[in-house]
């Protein structure tokens, strides 16, 4: 009976696996980031738990047998079949503000103890979470991000490109932006605005920019120096590689920073002279530093 409720009902099945769960890792939010926490938990026999309403995103966990609740983590039912109050950690990746705080709210209800981690930009949030009775730990993986970015960015000049849509792209745009006599153009498709405090060298453009062509309909490409092409979708990967490949052919002097979440790529990209940048696998580095050295991803030391 066991192997054809596992058979035909796979989800099920993970699920149960999920709810008999003790002294574990809850992961919310199928991220790149969760990747990488869960990569690590398999690789080192870590017991570990995720909760993913999109199903796609985590049927190749749940095919292979790991431990996932599919369904809304804000719902209390769907906390309590990952054994929230038996957790070890959890760790928040949710890119809406509002899953990260109700999760928050409910699992210290249900666990007075375990560390949360969480995944947020906002200032004014991350304040809110650090308080009692939450005491979670929150973190910006944008903000640890620019610590590299500011070092490719400090003392230079010239015009700046930044092709994104997400906090991380609007950071590196208006950082650049404060530098003198530097305008930076950003290309956000999406968002008419950003979440910073626009000044005169800041431009930004609401088109989606992926040849050569839509670059120059605004900007001088000559008196470009800097070029940071942000995109997140694992599925645009296409466009970024064609247009760093584009922007080298033609423009050779400029510097070109691409941001990858896949270390295989690395070669290739770099194949064009442009430097690549992973918020992803520097953030879960980060996230190791202030982990508790029982925790799921703590660093493993060498024997």
């Amino acid at each position: 009976m066991g192997e054809l409720i596992e058979k035909y009902n796979p989800v099920i099945t993970s699920r149960i696996l999920a709810k008999h769960k003790r002294n574990h890792t809850v992961i919310i939010g199928f991220h790149h980031i969760s990747e990488r926490i869960i990569e690590f938990c398999i690789d080192n026999k870590k017991s570990f738990c995720i909760i993913e309403d999109n199903l796609e995103l985590v049927e190749d966990l749940i095919n292979t047998g790991y431990p996932v609740v599919v369904g809304d983590p804000t719902e209390t039912t769907n906390l309590a079949f990952t054994n929230i109050k038996r957790a070890k950690e959890v760790f928040i990746n949710s890119d809406d503000v509002r899953i990260a705080i109700i999760c928050t709210e409910k699992i210290r209800k249900i666990n007075e103890e375990c560390p949360i981690f969480v995944r947020v930009f906002e200032d004014h949030v991350r304040e809110y979470l650090k308080q009692p009775p939450l005491n979670a730990i929150p973190f910006s993986t944008s903000k640890w991000a620019m610590d590299g970015i500011r070092e490719w960015t400090k003392n230079k000049t010239g015009k700046a490109i930044v092709i994104g849509r997400d906090n991380l792209t609007h950071r590196i745009a208006y950082h650049i932006s404060l530098q003198p006599e530097r305008d930076v153009y950003l290309f956000d498709d999406i968002h008419d605005g950003i979440e910073f405090k626009v000044n005169d060298q800041l431009h930004i453009i609401n088109e989606f920019a992926c040849f050569l062509s839509d670059l120059r309909v605004h900007v001088n490409v000559d008196e470009v120096t800097q070029v940071f092409i942000c995109w997140k979708q694992d599925s645009e990967f296409d466009e970024s590689l064609y247009l760093t490949s584009k922007i080298n052919l033609r423009y050779p002097d400029i510097e070109l920073f691409v941001r990858i979440f896949d270390e295989e790529l690395i070669d290739l990209v770099e194949k064009y002279n442009a430097k690549t940048f992973s918020t992803s696998n520097n953030a879960f580095k980060m996230l190791q530093k202030v982990v508790a050295a029982n925790s799921a991803i703590a660093p493993i030391k060498d024997d």
